[in-house]
């Protein structure tokens, strides 16, 4: 691998141990992925955050950054903790889960990483720019930098995230380099995308029956940056799937010539619907609807407050909301926000149902609109999950 002369000097230990050490790593990865070279990135998006995922082995992680008191050489932000940092005793946090985590946070602040505390930083004014080298951490931010921005990222860990946040370096590898971003398969999508939850389901589909191959599907009639978010998030959690191009929608898209993919499938209204029937596991009554994952934007607030208009809450179902610090600052979102909390719902930022304790220890049966959340949170068969549409759950749930 080509480094520079500055690139050696950092790996030498020139600017201090643990600035060589995150050189290193970033290069072992560069090895490992027959990357040519290290290059320069525009931001870091950074995972490990939450308590409830990282642990207590974090910290040593720290103590080796803090003794040579380093700072992020670009801008970098992190992903959700696993609390409301205002609220996390009404959410039902425990004292000692929450003084780790402030203490997790207190460090990554030490660096200079912005605590915007969400997977969605393109909803707070943190838009990636076409062809901008990222090193962003979060599966789903990922997918949507690289296909809805055309910027370019691998998934990134948590520690190499942090490392190419701390040097201004990553691997020239993947993502990040032109012939690796072509499709493998065109998807012809028959089935309809009328909800979010659709989009959603279109991903979860693909990516659980083919891995992390890259697709085109055929274009659709509308596809915001709502419906981008719910295909992004679903496709990278069931199968990794870092990048997809959609019919005159995407950036690259255009550069694509489908008579050159050789593998074309159809998306049919039957496909669909398994993926409603998997997650159609609730046998008894919901405790918890939980939205937010990724987390809610403004439009998302918005069709919320409009499926409930004149309503409340039944007594027996709670009502979770998942959002970002700075949307919920927002003037329109503040007032939607106070209207929604009138009906019965609570809505919580920095956070969401993924990574915070909170949810496996109150609630066993959850509703929810996105197939990713459905997957992660039924991982280990603690939790039942229902997929449904935002308004067919905010129909059910009011009274």
């Amino acid at each position: 691998m080509y480094l520079t002369k500055n690139q050696e000097r950092l790996l030498a230990g020139e600017k201090g141990n643990a600035i060589a050490k995150m050189m290193n790593l970033i290069i072992k990865i560069g090895v490992v992925n027959n990357a040519d070279k290290l290059i320069q990135i525009k931001s870091a998006q950074i995972a490990g955050v939450s308590y409830h995922t990282v642990g207590d082995a974090i910290f040593s992680f720290f103590d080796l950054l803090s003794s040579d008191k380093v700072k992020v050489k670009v801008p970098s932000w992190l992903n959700p903790a696993g609390m409301d940092r205002l609220r996390w005793k009404e959410m039902g946090v425990r004292t000692i889960f929450a003084e780790k985590q402030f203490e997790i946070l207190k460090h990554y602040e030490e660096m200079g990483i912005e605590t915007t505390l969400t997977c969605t930083p393109y909803l707070i004014g943190l838009e990636p720019s076409f062809g901008d080298h990222l090193a962003w951490s979060e599966s789903s931010a990922v997918s949507m930098a690289n296909s809805f921005f055309g910027a370019r990222t691998n998934r990134e860990g948590g520690p190499s995230s942090l490392a190419s946040a701390i040097t201004g370096f990553t691997a020239n590898y993947g993502m990040h380099k032109e012939e690796n971003r072509i499709p493998k398969t065109f998807v012809e999508v028959k089935a309809e995308t009328k909800t979010l939850s659709d989009f959603s389901a279109l991903g979860y589909w693909y990516g659980e029956m083919f891995g992390d191959s890259i697709p085109l599907f055929n274009s659709f009639s509308s596809f915001t940056i709502d419906e981008a978010k719910m295909l992004s998030s679903a496709i990278a959690a069931s199968g990794s799937v870092p990048l997809f191009h959609v019919e005159a929608k995407t950036p690259e898209a255009k550069t694509v010539k489908t008579t050159e993919i050789e593998n074309k499938i159809v998306y049919a209204e039957e496909d669909k619907e398994k993926v409603y029937e998997h997650f159609n596991q609730i046998k008894d009554h919901a405790d918890l609807v939980a939205i937010g994952c990724p987390h809610t934007s403004l439009v998302d607030l918005q069709l919320i407050n409009e499926y409930t208009q004149n309503a409340k809450i039944k007594d027996e179902i709670e009502v979770w909301i998942f959002t970002s610090k700075l949307i919920s600052q927002d003037e329109k979102a503040s007032r939607l926000i106070y209207e929604l909390e009138k009906k019965g719902i609570r809505v919580f930022t920095d956070t969401c149902m993924v990574v915070s304790p909170a949810i496996s220890e109150k609630f066993e049966n959850i509703l929810t609109n996105s197939a990713k959340a459905a997957f992660y949170l039924t991982r280990d068969g603690t939790i039942n999950v229902n997929l449904l549409s935002l308004n067919e759950i905010m129909e059910s749930v009011v009274q």
